[in-house]
């Protein structure tokens, strides 16, 4: 079974849940919702500080496309404490990329879920 197979919830403070697929570490995770509206810089979000402690929910569809280079990063590391897609993009179409953003999520142990 690969990650886009394995199910994941988000639950939110009053109870309500979304159903949809993990990706990035397996885990559970807390934190504030927030969200990001740009079509493009997901990497950028991903490790600006200021959404540390925070499970960012991006509003573009679909997300992981471009991959992930160190070049576009904000700082060393990602900050979020989960990250929520519509569609993440099975395959990384970019010369640019270094990796995808699901082994990326993974190695800082962050999780994912998309499909919401």
């Amino acid at each position: 079974m690969t990650n886009f197979e394995k199910h994941a919830i988000l639950v939110l403070e009053d109870g309500k849940s979304f159903r949809g697929r993990s990706f990035g570490a397996q885990r559970d995770t807390l934190g504030e919702i927030v969200f990001a509206t740009g079509m493009s810089g997901y990497q950028e979000t991903l490790t600006d500080p200021s959404y540390a402690g925070q499970i960012v929910v991006q509003t573009a569809p679909h997300i992981g496309n471009t991959g992930m280079n160190r070049k576009d990063e904000e700082s060393d590391r990602i900050w979020v404490s989960g990250y929520v897609v519509r569609d993440l993009s099975r395959v990384v179409s970019n010369h640019r990329s270094e990796s995808s953003l699901s082994a990326d999520l993974t190695k800082d142990n962050i999780p994912g879920i998309s499909g919401l």
